[in-house]
């Protein structure tokens, strides 16, 4: 157990750590859940991790006790969130809880109250395996090194929480897709690449109310492969997520425009993994425009700008 000079300390500690260099998409903060498996989320969606012992909250009122409270740290609002009750790990006292995972994706801060805050590990996103089948809060599981012994660590699905919690908000934001009607009038085809089978269904639904020809894929190979084998005359737009295994959203970006006759088609980026830092590396790769997940109504109206008839 940390001493009580370390444990107030360590946020500014870890992030110093996180900091370091959030243009990478492959360091994952991994922490542990109250049946001592470990749990993993990207450094890029982690602001600060804080002692919560320090936080000061308001409690949440309701019978929803994955939303455990309100809090103010550095002069912003976050949701406190249970990630156990969540999970549907067993529910420890708030008082077991160590530390708070403040992170911040989707237009949100949240911070997620964990029972310890392990280490930051390198993941290879080919050493990830899809595990969304066998648990949909997840997203892979992964093989890691921690403390010199192998352990499985869950990769949970970001999306997935983020529709959890603000249920009310994104059913209202996914119900305007039914809205947003267009007649593409073209024989191009939109390429999409997601490895959340939640995120592909909600923008499936969109390509299908706008009236475009489309394509899914899981991760950027199968999109990169996908798009090797067409004429690039066929292609109207590329729209991809950032954090994807095997080959992950930045890389296939650097990929596509590595292909000059690719060049010309634009990209879109569409993803939670939201700072200045990975922005303007994308911009300065010749991606038009970086969206975050799921603003619909903004989703389409930068297809209308960016699809090439």
């Amino acid at each position: 157990m940390e001493s009580k000079d370390e444990l107030d300390n360590f946020d500014l500690d870890l992030l110093d750590l996180v900091s370091s260099d959030l243009s990478t998409t492959n360091q994952y903060l991994v922490f542990e859940g109250s049946n001592k498996e470990i749990y993993a989320i990207n450094i890029s969606k982690v602001i600060e991790v804080l002692v919560c012992k320090k936080l000061e909250m308001v409690k949440n009122g309701n019978d929803d006790n994955i939303i455990r409270g309100t809090a103010k740290i550095r002069d912003e609002i976050a949701t406190v969130i249970s990630f156990d009750e969540w999970f549907g790990n067993d529910i420890l006292h708030d008082d077991e809880y160590e530390f708070a995972i403040l992170a911040g994706y989707g237009g949100h801060n949240i911070a997620i109250m964990v029972k310890n805050v392990e280490f930051i590990v390198n993941i290879n996103f080919d050493n990830m395996k899809d595990n969304s089948f066998n648990n949909s809060k997840t997203s892979f599981i992964a093989n890691i090194k921690l403390n010199s012994v192998d352990r499985l660590c869950t990769v949970f699905d970001c999306d997935k929480l983020l529709i959890d919690i603000f249920k009310s908000n994104y059913k209202e934001d996914i119900s305007k897709n039914v809205l947003i009607k267009e007649n593409f009038n073209s024989e191009k085809v939109v390429l999409f690449a997601d490895d959340s089978r939640y995120i592909r269904k909600i923008v499936e639904s969109l390509f299908t109310n706008m009236n475009i020809r489309f394509k899914m894929f899981e991760n950027g190979k199968e999109l990169f492969d996908y798009l090797t084998y067409s004429n690039p005359n066929d292609i109207g737009l590329i729209i991809t997520d950032l954090e994807m295994p095997i080959m992950d959203g930045k890389s296939l970006v650097k990929s596509i425009h590595d292909v000059e006759v690719y060049n010309d088609i634009n990209i879109i980026v569409h993803t939670n993994m939201s700072n200045f830092i990975i922005e303007n590396s994308l911009m300065d790769l010749g991606v038009k425009e970086v969206i975050g997940k799921i603003d619909m109504e903004k989703l389409s109206i930068s297809i209308r700008k960016y699809f090439k008839k």
